[in-house]
């Protein structure tokens, strides 16, 4: 599974668990829209950190960059670390 397949699967899985299962754009906002709160924002980060290695500790936190899958993909291909990062 790529890794835009696999951010959205997660990201739906997401909004699946909070009851929301309409469809989703990869532009479509998930913060700023409500669809996804602050707790789920922290599953995210939890979940780049542990698939891509992206280590949030000692960047700075800008909540536009997971209003939407395109952005998080954005962030993904700019944080994760060089070797082995897998391909959006």
């Amino acid at each position: 599974m790529n890794t835009r397949n696999e951010l959205r699967a997660y990201i739906q899985q997401l909004l699946a668990d909070k009851g929301d299962r309409e469809p989703l754009g990869e532009a479509d906002s998930l913060v700023l829209s409500g669809r996804l709160d602050s707790v789920d924002i922290l599953h995210i980060v939890m979940f780049l950190e542990g698939t891509y290695g992206i280590d949030f500790a000692d960047q700075e936190f800008d909540q536009e960059d997971f209003d939407s899958i395109a952005s998080i993909l954005t962030l993904i291909n700019h944080r994760a670390p060089a070797a082995g990062t897998p391909q959006a």
